[in-house]
């Protein structure tokens, strides 16, 4: 007779009913143990457990970046009731799609919750590795690549769970019909990134398990690369306030990040530094990687990437600029993303210690001597900025090939135009991952990193930075400021480098570094104390401008949402703000019914605070 192990689904309930069991394979037509039995069929089981692998990027619903979108780097038109639409309002509960964190809507499904999605695949994940040792395969090199790309998955799987709702429960073996799961324990950040660090060095022995793809079809598969990325941020994130629990473990997680760093460098990862087509992006290499896409081979151009998650050039029918007729101006940056950029001599614009005068940052505390003029605010950026930022006076192709001039200014073909969803609510718009020979009707692919070298150079400074260690994290930042021709931090004149104002460089380096990557609204998120409200993102603000009629710009600061009459000259409206600024939004909420039925079940409330 033939054995059946049955496994209870860990879905939007944590454990089901019987009826609910996988014992088949994905199409429902086999036992595990027929499964097993098959060296294709252990191979497709595999392949199973990256069903709908996210694609992150521009993959949520309205074709928004939502992790961005709720950041302080960009304000979204929401269009189509867009998540982030709620989430400004603060208009989320924890019930169902009305939970905009916790379901993410477009990312895994419109009725999957990150929970579920992930539990689903950790879940088929422990089946596989229950199995693997005695399972048919075509060879042993294949099982052994296989049992540690499984392992690197659920790490990977772990990875995005902890950093959205913090304790998690740690599950590691199938659990079978009748399992009490009143024995079931929340697990802290900590154990389970021990856990995950523990898994990805693990995985990393095996000889077969190899550090990059070289086929494109093997582009999300896992790999020591990306194993290596994964102990460098979850140690990260480890000792930051938010998941320290109080302790300290800077000192840890700078060895795990110096580790991880080490490894690629010695497998010839290295920052993509060379521009290859000079007639598009001149010198500009930050920019031609940020719009190209990952090439596949034992020796790729594109060194740098470690995961790339999907092509996004489609999008951009659908979000970009009204020159275009672009159907969303999509996450138009904010006047803060914008001040973050220093001149091209090193020197920033603002105060980093209190970059504004006011709660509302409409009363810039500008830097002395740093070159900013405010008439004329974009010339002589960091050259980040422009691979970032759409702005007054710049230029892109429009549906007839033809350089069109930006303007953003009142009356000019780019302005701000209330609540018209094709229209900037910022005065900016973004730039980061559009191609410049891309316009609607001519789509150019661009991949999605979501995992790269810069992230661990910028993972090693941070802990260096947080142990005093100030002369090991210049020298892991240097890399990357060389790339796009900036100073390092402690070459620019007048800078005193001491591990306070340290802090703040790195801090703001990296959100440039990284922006528009998702990154920053976990950096904001970890970087606070549990219970505070992250204060940062609270308001946001824009450029206005006015043109005179003898060609002079008027350049004003406002508050998102405020209305301007240039008859009197005078600003109307209280603005708008992101109600998910308050500590309640530090963490995912859990879905309510999966909560009502555990608290049922164990006595234990998961919920995280505040929902």
């Amino acid at each position: 007779m033939k054995t059946k192990i049955l496994i209870t689904v860990f879905s939007l309930f944590l454990f089901a009913s019987c009826s609910d069991v996988l014992d088949i394979s994905p199409d429902g037509t086999q036992t595990l143990d027929e499964i097993f039995s098959d060296e294709s069929t252990t191979g497709g089981y595999l392949s199973s457990c990256y069903q709908s692998f996210p694609g992150f990027s521009y993959r949520y619903v309205g074709l928004e970046n939502l992790p961005t979108a709720i950041s302080d780097d960009a304000w979204s038109i929401g269009r189509n009731g867009a998540n982030s639409a709620s989430l400004y309002l603060g208009a989320v509960t924890t019930v169902g799609n009305n939970n905009k964190l916790g379901y993410m809507k477009g990312m895994f499904g419109n009725n999957v919750s990150a929970w579920k999605y992930f539990y689903l695949r950790i879940r088929r994940i422990n089946v596989f590795l229950s199995r693997i040792d005695t399972a048919a395969v075509p060879s042993e090199t294949e099982r052994a690549q296989w049992t540690a790309e499984a392992r690197v998955l659920r790490a990977f799987y772990y990875t995005e769970l902890i950093n959205r709702y913090g304790s998690v429960y740690l599950l590691t073996e199938p659990t079978e019909v009748g399992f009490d799961e009143t024995t079931l324990e929340l697990s802290t950040y900590k154990e389970v990134a021990d856990f995950i660090i523990s898994e990805c060095r693990e995985a990393m022995k095996s000889d077969e398990l190899p550090w990059r793809p070289e086929l494109s079809t093997d582009f999300r598969r896992m790999n020591k690369s990306i194993a290596a990325a994964l102990k460098s941020r979850v140690a990260l994130f480890m000792a930051s306030p938010l998941f320290a629990d109080g302790q300290n473990y800077w000192e840890e997680a700078e060895a795990i990040c110096k580790e991880s760093l080490d490894e690629l460098l010695a497998h010839d990862f290295e920052l993509y530094t060379t521009v290859r087509n000079t007639s598009v992006f001149g010198d500009n290499a930050y920019q031609e990687y940020s719009t190209s896409t990952r090439d596949y081979s034992s020796s790729p151009v594109d060194k740098e990437t470690i995961l790339a998650t999907n092509n996004v050039g489609t999008n951009w029918n659908y979000q970009g600029l009204p020159i275009n007729n672009a159907v969303s101006a999509g996450m138009a940056p904010t006047q803060e993303l914008v001040d973050a950029y220093p001149m091209t001599n090193g020197k920033y614009i603002l105060d980093l210690a209190k970059p504004y005068n006011d709660a509302k940052h409409l009363s810039p505390n500008f830097a002395s001597g740093s070159g900013y003029d405010e008439t004329n605010p974009y010339v002589d950026r960091d050259p980040r900025f422009y691979a970032t930022v759409y702005y007054n006076g710049s230029t892109a192709l429009n549906q007839q090939n033809k350089q069109i001039t930006i303007e953003t200014f009142r009356t000019g073909n780019s302005s701000i135009m209330g609540s018209n969803t094709k229209r900037t609510q910022t005065g900016y718009y973004p730039r980061r991952h559009y191609h410049p020979l891309q316009r609607r009707g001519r789509n150019v692919a661009v991949s999605w990193r979501y995992m790269r070298l810069a992230e661990i150079y910028l993972n090693y400074a941070e802990c260096a930075i947080e142990n005093n260690h100030l002369t090991e994290a210049l020298a892991a930042i240097k890399p990357i400021r060389d790339r796009v021709g900036m100073p390092n931090l402690d070459e620019v004149e007048g800078v005193t480098i001491d591990q306070d104002n340290l802090r703040l460089m790195y801090r703001n380096e990296r959100r440039i570094e990284m922006a528009y990557e998702e990154t920053r609204y976990y950096d904001v998120r970890r970087w606070t104390a549990p219970g505070d409200d992250m204060d940062v993102i609270r308001y946001a603000t824009g450029m206005w401008i006015e043109k005179s009629v003898d060609g002079t710009l008027t350049h004003m600061r406002f508050q998102v949402g405020d209305s301007y009459d240039p008859e009197t000259q005078t600003w109307t409206g209280e603005g708008l703000e992101k109600a998910c600024y308050s500590s309640k939004y530090l963490l995912h909420p859990h879905d309510a019914l999966e909560v009502s039925r555990i608290l049922n079940s164990t006595g234990v409330d998961i919920q995280n605070p505040g929902w």
